[in-house]
């Protein structure tokens, strides 16, 4: 068995939208959802958020628009034939310029992402294989620093999001000892079919951030308890998740006989939280979970303090 290695996350930065992950040099024009300094391609440092790049289009093409109704005043005012009507074309071209400089920014918030999108329907192909390239350079990172890879997947998986990256990710989690304050997470790494490095990983996060376990991780783990149970800490891993599942009531009553089947394998904290919910809310549904915990209560904690 692989030893697992004590490790410490880079930050991540979390952003509202996925696209705002993305960058694009300035100079060969090539995009990144990586956090390097420099261009992989051309070595310059002229990476800039894709967001910014079409925020500056916008504005210049806003310009153009002021300065090409700043020419047409100045052209009325050269060829107007009185003093006065001179007077009145720069009015006018001050007061349109002014007219538009005030729509243009109330537009703006509007106008940008109209631009993102047209930006991304342009360079869709491009964005594609440059990502690609990332992801080759996440797994040439892995002879030498597992660490590093698993970071550069965790960004790349932000914009593509396919079962190969998510088992990727899955096996690099495995090798490292997982701790609270680590940011992980499971619903964006759960597939469509049964693989036991993910069914080990959500077994050891159910044990350190219990948060994490939720309706779509558990039902997860029951469509494959069978194979689950086949697995050498098969036990464990299945008696972890229903313990995390006690953290709601909510989940208790959803998943009462998935609870009751690992009942007496979950640690004596976890089944007290068991015990007072289902005494203090006797009249919900619990299936056969309130009897099957009256019994181990019986039969393993009947002279414990903390159960009177």
């Amino acid at each position: 068995m692989t030893k697992k290695r004590a490790v410490t996350f880079k930050p991540y930065n979390k952003t509202r939208y996925a696209y705002e992950k993305l960058r694009v040099c300035r100079h060969c024009q090539q995009f990144t959802v990586l956090w390097e300094d420099e261009c992989s391609q051309c070595g310059k440092s002229t990476l800039v958020p894709v967001r910014q790049r079409v925020t500056s289009k916008v504005k210049r093409t806003m310009l153009n628009e002021r300065l090409i109704a700043l020419f047409i005043g100045l052209v009325a005012i050269y060829f107007g034939q009185t003093f006065l009507q001179m007077i009145l074309s720069a009015a006018a071209a001050i007061l349109l310029i002014a007219l538009l400089w005030f729509v243009q920014r109330k537009m703006l918030p509007f106008e940008v992402p109209l631009e993102m999108e047209t930006l991304f329907e342009q360079e869709q192909p491009r964005i594609i294989e440059d990502i690609k390239r990332n992801r080759k350079l996440a797994v040439a990172a892995l002879k030498d620093d597992e660490l590093l890879t698993y970071e550069m997947l965790r960004e790349i998986a932000t914009l593509v999001q396919n079962d190969k990256i998510r088992l990727q990710q899955v096996v690099l989690l495995q090798s490292f000892v997982l701790r609270k304050d680590m940011d992980l997470a499971i619903e964006p790494l759960l597939i469509d079919s049964f693989d036991t490095d993910l069914a080990a990983y959500i077994g050891e996060v159910a044990k350190v951030q219990r948060e994490l376990i939720k309706n779509s991780s558990i039902r997860y783990i029951l469509a494959y308890e069978a194979h689950i149970l086949e697995m050498e800490h098969g036990i464990e891993i299945l008696s972890s998740v229903a313990a995390a599942a006690i953290r709601l009531k909510k989940y208790v009553e959803a998943y009462p006989e998935f609870i009751r089947r690992y009942a007496r394998n979950i640690p004596k904290d976890r089944f007290l939280r068991l015990y007072r919910m289902i005494q203090q809310h006797p009249d919900a549904y619990w299936g056969n979970l309130a009897e099957e915990v009256a019994i181990i209560r019986r039969e393993q904690y009947e002279w414990d303090s903390d159960f009177q």
